[in-house]
């Protein structure tokens, strides 16, 4: 959180909440003992899809370093002028960025134009493993 600037009293803060978790697994209407909960975030907890993405965008940068190879570009203006389509044809004012992947919750839709990128993103379970993530093969779908 400190590398997305988040302010140290809310890290302070989500920590706080998350330290000392207990968990208990009930099987057949038995109780284990609680144990501890070092990783990951509570069940249902408002926060997770935000830190979750936060997590998830970092392992993603770690994982394709940000290759323009592997993106889509778009180019935008941010003065007011967005249907002006040739004013879009000029060279001041426009920005270009570039998109990798969608992310929604704990979802991520890499982005490939060829077979080559599409291999190169689905070499990210590399940077998932580093993370501590396992890729559920029997959710992945790929889309083509």
């Amino acid at each position: 959180m400190e590398k997305f600037d988040c302010p140290g009293k809310l890290i302070s803060m989500v920590c706080h909440f998350h330290n000392g978790m207990l968990a208990r697994v009930l099987d057949n209407g038995d109780s284990s003992d609680a144990f501890p909960v070092t990783n990951g975030v509570k069940q249902g907890c408002v926060l997770a899809p935000t830190l979750f993405s936060m997590m998830f965008s970092v392992m993603l940068s770690d994982g394709f370093c940000n290759d323009e190879e592997t993106s889509i570009k778009f180019r935008y203006r941010a003065d007011g002028r967005l249907f002006n389509l040739q004013r879009q044809q000029g060279k001041t004012k426009i920005e270009e960025d570039s998109v990798h992947d969608f992310l929604c919750a704990d979802d991520c839709t890499p982005i490939a134009a060829t077979e080559a990128q599409m291999q190169q993103s689905i070499n990210f379970s590399t940077a998932c493993r580093n993370f501590g993530l396992i890729i559920s093969t029997k959710r992945t779908e790929v889309l083509h």
